[in-house]
Formats: structure tokens, sequence, C-alpha cells
């Protein structure tokens, strides 16, 4: 069974999945170069984890007319006498240059192009728990919005992520109560909001009231009141509903964008409350 974190905790628990997901790789595109993040296939036939960079070429490309000098610091790249990339890693720790390699290959881009393309395979050390998800280099830090600069996705802290979740409460049916105090409703006064209440039924009484020690209000108690777990789980099911509701428009929106159709108009659906 999967885990299942709280309904507040649900979207961010979404974006932790995509982000763990080893079958997607990070994709970042740069003006001059991009990178990708994830599990190859190394020569000898074992899954290791890999950041590919790309970086495009003339046509006329050859072997010789690329220079490429590798550290475990530093990456200095240059295309017939003209530098392309000279930055430093975000992290010296994780690169092994040893077994890191490049090699000139031809593919056909979205056009239909066939495009020459340096493609330099940089694998991760074997004792290396970081992953490769925010910066590679030195200066994409520059182009991070303010908190985004966060370099701590390792194995530890993807496994205390896990470790650290709260699962939501065993479902309740509405005639399942646990013994603690807390599972019913408090009594409160509707007149001042007072919790200092007595519910009694007096002589002249012909049903159970709520009379606050406060001030002078009486009101009629309400004798079947939902225990809190019970109000938050019907809540929380509400909530859950209207967010399927609005995933399901926004899905509809860009399935029709895509097919070029006359834009949907939201106000036209059925509106969510």
């Amino acid at each position: 069974m999967a885990i299942q974190p709280e309904f507040e905790k649900e979207d961010e628990w979404e974006e932790f999945l995509d982000k763990a997901d080893p079958r997607k790789r990070v994709q970042k595109n740069f003006q001059h170069y991009s990178w990708s993040f994830g599990i190859d296939e190394d020569d000898e036939g074992f899954t290791r984890d890999c950041v590919i960079l790309e970086i495009p070429a003339q046509r006329e490309t050859e072997p010789r007319q690329v220079s490429a000098k590798l550290s475990s610091k530093r990456l200095v790249l240059s295309l017939h006498g003209k530098e392309v990339i000279n930055d430093a890693f975000t992290d010296d720790r994780w690169l092994s240059v040893e077994d890191s390699y490049w090699e000139l290959e031809t593919k056909t881009n979205k056009a239909g192009e066939r495009q020459k393309q340096i493609r330099y395979l940089l694998y991760t050390r074997s004792d290396c728990t970081k992953y490769i998800t925010s910066t590679l280099f030195e200066k994409e830090k520059q182009d991070l919005a303010p908190g985004e600069d966060s370099d701590d996705d390792t194995a530890d802290s993807r496994i205390r992520a896990i470790a650290n979740l709260k699962e939501p409460e065993p479902r309740r049916e509405a005639d399942v109560y646990f013994s603690e105090e807390e599972e019913f409703s408090e009594y409160e006064c509707e007149g001042c909001g007072s919790k200092s209440v007595n519910v009694m039924k007096k002589s002249e009484d012909r049903c159970f009231k709520v009379y606050c020690n406060d001030c002078p209000y009486v009101s009629v108690a309400d004798m079947n009141k939902e225990a809190p777990s019970i109000r938050r789980q019907r809540e929380i099911d509400e909530a859950r509903a209207r967010k399927k509701k609005e995933k399901e428009k926004k899905k509809l929106a860009e399935k029709l964008a895509i097919q070029d159709k006359v834009p949907v108009d939201l106000a036209e659906l059925e509106e969510v409350d």
C-alpha cells in the first residue's frame, strides 16, 4: 500500500515523488548548453546516476576541433578554438572524472533537422549520495529565484522526508468514536462564544438547552453534534473533491489549447464552490 500524506501535505508530497522518480530525468536548459540528471547505463551495462551535458555544435565539427579539460572542480570546453564553457561545479565531491567522457553525435531535433552536438556523460562517484537536481555550474545560481539556492538533495534528506511524513488518521464511520474526550465537540455559547456553559434540561424546558455562565444567552442544544474527527474527515472529502474538479478543468483547458481550438471559458464550466 502506497504511503499517503495528510491532505494539507498532498501537493508537497506529489512534488517530492515527481522529483524522486528514477524514471524521470531532471532537465535544465541554458543559452549555450543543456543538462539532465538521472539513471543511465554505462559501458559495462550497469545503471548509474549520471549528468548528461549537451552542447550544440556546427555541422562540420570534428572530434579534433573539440577541446575539453575536466576536473572534479571545473570544466573547460572549447569548440573550434572558441571557449563555450569555463565554469566551476557547484559541488566538487560528486563527479567521477575517470569514468566521465564525451562523444560527438548527430541527432534529429524537433523541427526534423539533423544537428550535431557534444554529449558529455558525467558519472557520479559510487560513494556519492547527492542528486544533481538544482544547479550544475556556479553561474547557474544567478538565475535562481530567492530561496531556491538549496543544494541539499541527498539520499539522507530524501530518507528523512519519508521518515518524517505524517500519515492521516484512519478513516472512521459516523458511528465510530474513540474514547478520548477531545473526540466530542464542546458546546459553546452562540451569543458570546464562551465555552463556560452548562447543557441541561430544566423543568420548564421541552428540550436540552445551552446555558452560558458568562452571559444570559440561552440556545437549544444540538444533541447530535459531529465529533471533530468526523467533521474534519467530511471537510477533507469536500476539499479533495473540489481539488479534483479544479485539476480536471485545468487538464481540459490544456487539452483544448494543444488542439488549437477555441479557448475554454472556465466560467462556463461547472462552478467549483
